[in-house]
């Protein structure tokens, strides 16, 4: 009947993974108030994990990891399969809210 608190039984060390996670996004939100900033920092922490420019590459071969970014506000990453593109793609979408007040349109009063 009752929803089942986990935080009863969850042993230290996944609280401690899940407190490690938490922080990265804390993080990472700080970092992103704006779709700029927030394409900025994925850039950042793509290229970490090997992606590369899409510019950077003349042809693409199975495992290449490559991005576009547009414009500085939106980004776009691929990771190159073995298999050709007429047999299907895994696509994952996602979007960043960034509210932004114009204060020269909307003063704070």
């Amino acid at each position: 009947m009752y929803a089942k608190n986990i935080w009863k039984e969850i042993s230290e060390e996944k609280k401690e993974n899940i407190f490690a996670f938490n922080k990265g996004y804390i993080d990472f939100l700080s970092k992103s108030k704006t779709e700029r900033l927030a394409a900025q920092e994925s850039i950042r922490l793509a290229e970490e994990k090997g992606f590369k420019p899409a510019g950077e590459f003349k042809t693409l071969k199975p495992g290449d990891k490559v991005y576009f970014n547009n414009r500085g506000k939106n980004l776009a990453l691929y990771v190159m399969g073995e298999k050709p593109v007429s047999q299907g793609l895994r696509i994952l979408g996602a979007h960043i809210d960034s509210p932004r007040l114009d204060l020269q349109q909307n003063p704070l009063y």
